[in-house]
């Protein structure tokens, strides 16, 4: 009798050590399975921040350059509310020139072939 109670506890130990292997191998399977999950994550995340901060930079230029419109064309509003003929006039020139591609009488145009 006290064989046959030994033998049913060793099978049962062997049984229980098994399913415990049985157990631990699956946790690590998983917790294996979390963590690349959540590298995933962290990586999405990352490429996200990192379009962001694009993004913000690309606006923060154009906010700079729209603001020295701005002052420019405030000083022109200023000389114009002042009658100063001058500063409007060169104004109206700049422009004329760099936007309208308008020259001088008299000057000289070169145009680069290259494309350069």
């Amino acid at each position: 009798m006290v064989i046959k109670v030994k033998a049913k506890t060793a099978r049962r130990s062997r049984r229980s050590r098994k399913s415990k292997k049985s157990r631990n191998i699956l946790l690590y399977v998983i917790m294996i399975i979390v963590t690349f999950y959540v590298l995933f994550l962290m990586v999405d995340l990352q490429i996200r921040i990192s379009n962001a901060r694009t993004q913000l930079s690309q606006i923060e230029e154009r906010i700079f350059t729209q603001e020295q419109t701005n002052s420019e064309l405030k000083k022109v509003s200023d000389a114009v509310e002042k009658n100063d003929d001058k500063a409007f006039s060169g104004y109206v020139e700049k422009i004329a020139r760099e936007d309208l591609d308008y020259v001088k009488n008299g000057e000289v145009v070169f145009v680069n072939i290259a494309g350069d």
